[in-house]
């Protein structure tokens, strides 16, 4: 199973550094990142995209897939990005999220629907993945929603990422082998990371106290072992993609931490199997 580092707490180094340290931490390579403020951006994708690809993998790290922020619904608009990550080696790219807010409860299904099928039509044309994350606030909030959205689609063009980070710490929990055996062959990627419920203050009102807050994944409260046996069970290969949030402003603690959780990760899917 691959191992990709979601680099949001990097942007402080080179692209030659942050592929040092995936590397020394024996993470396969970076996500690329497309966001203003990283390596490569919206706005200089074209010159910038090439030159951070093959700076990746002159260093002997990989890179297949992009963090971008491109709404599902304009897909039918980015043809020219989208040949341009396909012909730089990019298989999957993740897409922006629906805020739940940007639509009434009940119209939020259609109005993912409709933008999963633009995305999945832009992407069948140039031979690459969209992928939807699973995430709290946005929708789909859990594996229940993105299923019911995604069905029929062609899961070759269109997946989507389960995470139970998120479904911890924001909203959306289900039961770990029931997302991955509805989602099946839609699952086109795992977000690895976790979170934990922490009591700081028993007197505060509504939430008596209890916050959910990120933690390396060998303290937190998902079940990897089980999620990862899921996946063998059902024959599904997908990348896992290492979502460090924790200590982002202490860069050598997160980097400890890190590396003990990329272990952690490698135990579990080598015990499973994968």
């Amino acid at each position: 199973m691959k191992n990709y580092l979601f680099p949001k707490f990097f942007n402080n180094m080179s692209i030659e550094q942050l592929c040092e340290l995936c590397l020394r931490l024996g993470i396969d390579g970076p996500t690329l990142m497309v966001r203003g403020g990283y390596w490569v951006d919206e706005k200089n994708i074209f010159e910038k995209l090439p030159q951070v690809t093959a700076a990746i993998r002159r260093s002997g790290a990989q890179v297949s897939y992009a963090d971008t922020s491109y709404r599902m619904d304009m897909a039918d608009k980015l043809d020219d990005v989208l040949s341009l990550m396909s012909h730089n080696g990019i298989e999957l790219f993740r897409v922006s999220y629906i805020a739940k807010k940007s639509h009434s409860a009940r119209e939020l299904h259609d109005a993912l629907r409709f933008s999963m099928e633009k995305a999945e039509k832009a992407a069948r044309k140039h031979g690459i993945k969209a992928v939807v994350q699973i995430h709290g606030g946005m929708y789909p909030h859990n594996a229940s929603t993105a299923y019911f959205a995604c069905k029929d689609l062609d899961p070759q063009y269109l997946g989507i990422k389960i995470d139970l980070g998120n479904n911890l710490c924001q909203e959306g929990f289900e039961n770990i082998e029931y997302q991955v055996d509805l989602l099946g062959e839609y699952v086109a990627a795992v977000g690895e990371k976790d979170a934990a419920l922490i009591r700081k203050n028993e007197n505060e009102e509504g939430s008596k106290g209890w916050e959910r807050a990120f933690v390396p994944a060998y303290k937190g409260i998902a079940n990897y072992d089980l999620l990862f046996a899921s996946l063998k069970k059902n024959n599904i290969s997908v990348p896992g993609v290492l979502m460090p949030f924790y200590h982002g402003d202490e860069m050598a603690l997160l980097e400890k931490e890190l590396e003990r959780e990329v272990a952690y990760f490698k135990r579990c899917q080598e015990e499973n199997g994968l």
